[in-house]
């Protein structure tokens, strides 16, 4: 046997001559694959949130205040009147509700900002603690997201997949030139 020969044994070589693929392009499409699986997750998720119903109008929740019940100071009231037509129709479906909660059926709230907080509203001289329970508003995120992760995915996988794909090919190509010299 030569020394040629002697060498083949399906891998590569040179010592230096893979340590790129190795053990830089595997780490790299970690790093892809890491930044690529939020993207496409956040991505696809925006595109089709709407069509799931997964975002819609805010819930308000109604809590009525005893009669000796002082809220604390900070505290706003606001007139019924000042609501919005779609704001007063969830208070009162809110007050009729076992669960004290309706949903404000509209495009959007004008009184966002106080009910954030919570506020102090009186309807037939009784009052109620106002406030908003969810928002249940869309996600906005860039519809790009998704094909970005997707391929930072698929970049991913090949840089891990890189290091067995390149010993094959070396070491085929390693016994390709042995069996010419025969």
């Amino acid at each position: 046997m030569s020394s040629d020969e002697e060498r083949v044994t399906g891998e590569p070589t040179e010592p230096g001559e893979s340590r790129v693929l190795t053990y830089v392009a595997p780490f790299l499409g970690v790093l892809l694959i890491a930044a690529g699986i939020p993207l496409a997750i956040v991505g696809g998720y925006v595109v089709v949130q709407d069509s799931f119903g997964l975002c819609g109008d805010p819930d308000i929740e109604v809590r009525a205040l005893g009669e000796d019940e002082r809220p604390a100071e900070t505290v706003e009231t606001l007139p019924y009147e000042n609501l919005s037509d779609a704001e007063q129709r969830a208070v009162r479906e809110a007050i009729d509700s076992p669960l004290d909660e309706a949903t404000v059926d509209g495009d959007r709230l004008e009184n966002e900002e106080a009910l954030l907080d919570g506020v102090i509203v009186a309807i037939d001289g009784e009052r109620y603690y106002v406030q908003l329970a969810s928002l249940n508003s869309c996600l906005e995120a860039q519809p790009l997201l998704f094909p970005i992760g997707s391929v930072a995915i698929l970049v991913g996988i090949v840089g891990v997949l890189t290091p067995p794909i390149y010993r094959r090919l070396a070491g085929f190509e390693e016994r390709m030139q042995r069996d010419r010299r025969r």
